[in-house]
């Protein structure tokens, strides 16, 4: 047995294998004293005297579950700490052991030591997380060069042979085609010079990112690309979606530098021409409103130079422990200077930007962006356009959104934190903005974390630049004889409204999706709401007089005649309430400020979700809230259900104003989305979604039948509602174009088949301890194809008659645990845009049903 450092044999030291060049494995080096750098040898770990053998992941796992006699608990997993098994992918399926659920009362229990992840434990070693996984002890040794030689293998991996592949987890085969070459996803290779450095970590932590790579596959690079690998292992640690076993930021693997790293690998000329090629016939897909001007020679370099700036500068952030790092960079350190995609392309991902941006949030004026003109703005305008080609490439081109994401979120704290008066700049708190949507949202859990808890930053910013109080919007310049004066200050205090109100949407969303509460009170937001697209859109002030003529004729019902030519009677747009004057309004049931827009309706849940979260913190300390005998109940109890039922009263108050506004005939994207927002804050009143991943995790649950009823009455209170509004979310996210899709909409879709799945798990234990299936009492009902207005709807909620069931297709699925999960995976994988975080939840549901011992197709 090796005792010491000395007793292992050396082998190339840290800058000599960063730099891919031999070394004389002298300490120091030959290398390094030539170029006066501190060398740090690097030692072989040893091989084990004996291989344990290789199980092929379609084998069933040899132990066994045991029920425990008497109480319906059922034994943890035991395993060979020394066994080689199949399961040491990140979020690889445990072997599937599947008991008969409706003859038994138990759950089978996950295996709770590992629970197919590496690094569930925060304080496990590297060595230990090698016995449990059965890594070979040389991998680095014998592979290294292996290793560094990954970034030379395709970007477009054939799907059919990553399916094919031994060792590979069906939960990583949910969509092949994603990672094929009809994909337009950028995916990265990993190479460890600065991972290795960056990472700011020991030796053992660069390791352990290397130790989720599958041994047992011979070929190494077959197995995934090594972007995926990270990305993967990281996800237990998204802040959301968390229904299998979390891991947290001591044990997660750092995935920031490996995106920059692959940003700089893969900026190719090579690259982008095959990235041209497939984006070629998607370049139609925008309306005639969304246009970007050509870049220009000049604007495009200087976008180049100062990208580039921005990714030394994000490089050198993350090395910051690495002495003599700027020698690196040279030819041979690898260092390979950025290359941006043809102006063709980056012109293809702003248009896509300005298009979903614009479908949910109001960014750019005239639906016309100009980066010529952007440009003389330097850094912050750059920060913007940089910021707005990843939004617009996160479908397309995900290693150039990682990649641009992370650097510009380093430049950004940068540039404030050098000029604290940018605080207060309206391009950097846009800047913010994108950062922000695009973090929350990336599936990355880096990103997601640092966005979180960014975000309150950022909203205080807003707050001290004074954006959330009140000003006078046109008063000041009635009496200005210039139209073209009052169209430029109309423009400046309209664009700070929509910067306000888009973060006001951003705060809400993060909270109703994280669960946690809103930063922004309604108190605090003063500002007016943001005026009709109509004025927003004009492209000179003759068409924004226009619009404003139009607009005040519509609202008075009578057509007036105004000489434009005299400035005394020049039209001025109407004057805009505040989201507090608006919520007022609906508390108090008055009408001062006519019909509601869509936006406006979307901007009132704020308040409601803030007021329904709180009390949902009180409820949350009850554990029979809702139980029936009033001899229990105290005063704060009876006075949280009286609240609870006057914030349902809003809800249906919203609903009804909402209703006002739907066209059934050509529904509007914006009041699609609103509804289905409602139907989330409406599900939870009446469920807690929190208590249902804990039980999903099985914390403080035995796995038993009299465990379970206790834990359900925390999770779902009204059954009924709860399915109905479940099912409500389901179809309108389906009814949404995919290209039209929030960032969101997995997330959503996720937390609408937990609360079923949930449902549907305690329905099975009830008809299992009843010994017979439930009596089918009405007729069957897809809750996904029905709204409210179906008479079979009105009957399950009325008196619970009837048997909902989910119909995709020409196939319906009962809502019985593994059916909902294989629809819901299903769903997921197919019915909308491939991003990350998508694929992220899809493979979440599988890894569920598979630690529930649930078949999940």
């Amino acid at each position: 047995m090796l005792s010491s450092p000395c007793d292992v044999p050396a082998i190339a030291c840290i800058h000599c294998a960063s730099a891919k060049t031999r070394c004389d494995k002298r300490v120091p080096c030959s290398r390094c004293a030539e170029k006066d750098l501190q060398c740090e040898a690097r030692f072989a770990r040893r091989r084990r005297t004996q291989r344990a053998p290789i199980r092929s992941p379609s084998k069933q796992s040899d132990s066994t579950l045991s029920p425990n006699s008497g109480n319906g608990l059922v034994s943890m997993v035991t395993q060979d700490p020394h066994a080689e098994s199949s399961t040491i992918q990140p979020n690889t399926p445990l072997p599937p052991h599947r008991p008969d659920l409706p003859r038994g009362k138990t759950y089978p229990l996950p295996n709770l030591i590992t629970n197919g992840h590496p690094f569930d434990s925060p304080n496990s070693s590297g060595r230990e997380l090698d016995e449990i996984m059965g890594l070979d002890q040389d991998l680095l040794e014998g592979e290294y060069q292996d290793l560094m030689m990954w970034n030379q293998y395709s970007l477009f991996p054939n799907p059919d042979e990553l399916q094919a592949t031994p060792g590979m987890p069906s939960a990583m085969c949910l969509n092949g085609s994603s990672m094929g070459s009809e994909s337009l996803s950028l995916v990265p290779s990993l190479s460890p010079s600065h991972t290795r450095t960056a990472s700011m970590a020991s030796h053992m932590e660069f390791d352990q990112q290397f130790d989720m790579v599958d041994v047992a596959v011979a070929n190494i690079q077959e197995v995934m690309t090594p972007e995926l690998e990270i990305v993967l292992a990281a996800e237990a640690a998204w802040p959301l979606a968390r229904c299998n076993a979390p891991i947290f930021s001591g044990s997660c693997p750092r995935t920031a530098v490996m995106h920059l790293e692959a940003l700089e690998e893969h900026s190719k000329h090579a690259t982008w021409t095959r990235l041209a090629q497939n984006i070629t016939a998607a370049e139609g897909t925008f309306s005639d409103q969304i246009s970007v001007i050509p870049l220009n020679a000049n604007t495009r370099d200087r976008i180049l130079a100062i990208t580039q700036s921005f990714l030394h500068r994000a490089l050198e952030t993350h090395s910051g422990r690495m002495k003599g790092w700027e020698k690196t960079t040279s030819a041979e350190g690898g260092f390979n200077f950025l290359v941006l995609p043809p102006s063709n392309i980056l012109e293809y991902f702003l248009r896509s930007s300005l298009h979903n941006l614009g479908l949910y949030y109001m960014m750019i004026q005239g639906g016309t962006l100009d980066p010529n003109h952007l440009m003389p703005n330097s850094q912050r305008s750059t920060l913007l356009l940089l910021l707005m080609i990843a939004h617009g490439a996160i479908a397309e081109a995900r290693v150039l959104t990682a990649g641009l994401v992370e650097a510009c979120r380093i430049s950004l704290f940068h540039v404030i934190e050098k000029d604290v008066e940018l605080s207060a700049d309206p391009t950097i708190l846009r800047c913010a903005l994108l950062f922000i949507i695009l973090g929350a949202w990336s599936g990355d859990a880096w990103h997601m974390n640092i966005a979180m808890g960014q975000r309150a930053m950022y909203l205080a910013m807003l707050k001290h630049a004074g954006m959330l109080e009140f000003s006078p919007t046109m008063s000041m310049l009635s009496e200005s004889p210039s139209t073209e004066l009052r169209w430029r200050a109309w423009q400046q205090q309209e664009s700070k409204s929509r910067l306000v109100y888009n973060w006001v949407m951003v705060d809400q969303e993060l909270s109703l999706f994280h669960d946690t509460a809103p930063i922004l009170s309604i108190t605090e937001v003063g500002a007016p709401m943001p005026g009709s697209d109509f004025l927003w859109y004009a492209k000179d002030p003759i068409e924004w007089l226009a619009a404003i003529q139009t607009q005040n004729q519509s609202s008075t019902g009578t057509a007036t005649t105004t000489n434009w030519m005299s400035p005394t009677s020049l039209p001025n747009p109407p004057a805009q309430p505040s989201l507090h004057n608006i919520f007022e309004d609906l508390l108090n049931e008055t009408r001062r400020y006519g019909q509601l827009s869509p936006l406006e309706l979307r901007l009132l849940l704020h308040p409601i979700q803030s007021l329904l979260f709180h009390l949902r913190q009180v409820s949350s300390c009850f554990s029979d809230l809702f139980s029936s005998r009033r001899g229990s109940r105290t005063l704060t109890k009876t006075s949280t259900l009286l609240r609870l039922e006057e914030i349902q009263s809003l809800l249906q108050k919203w609903y009804e104003l909402s209703t006002l506004n739907t066209n059934k005939q050509t529904p509007c994207l914006i009041t699609q989305t609103n509804l289905v927002l409602y139907h989330l804050i409406s599900l939870n009143a009446i469920t807690s979604l929190p208590e249902i991943e804990r039980l999903a995790r099985r914390e403080a649950f035995d796995g038993s039948s009299r465990d379970l009823q206790p834990r359900y009455k925390r999770c779902i209170h009204q059954p009924e509602e709860a399915i109905f509004h479940a099912g409500q979310i389901i179809r309108l996210l389906s009814s949404i174009p995919k290209n039209e899709q929030p960032y969101w909409w997995s997330t959503a879709f996720y937390r609408a088949t937990m609360i079923l799945w949930v449902e549907s798990l305690f329905r099975l234990d009830q008809n299992t301890q009843a010994g017979f299936e439930q009596s089918a009492r009405g007729e069957t009902f897809p809750i996904n194809v029905v709204d409210e207005s179906d008479a079979l709807v009105a009957q399950w909620l009325g008196n619970g008659e009837g048997v909902p069931v989910l119909r995709l297709g020409e196939r319906e699925y009962k809502l019985l645990p593994e059916e909902l999960l294989s629809f819901a995976v299903r769903v997921v994988t197919e019915g909308g845009q491939r991003l990350r975080i998508s694929e992220g939840i899809a493979r979440k549901l599988q890894l569920l049903g598979t630690n529930w011992g649930m078949k999940v197709a």
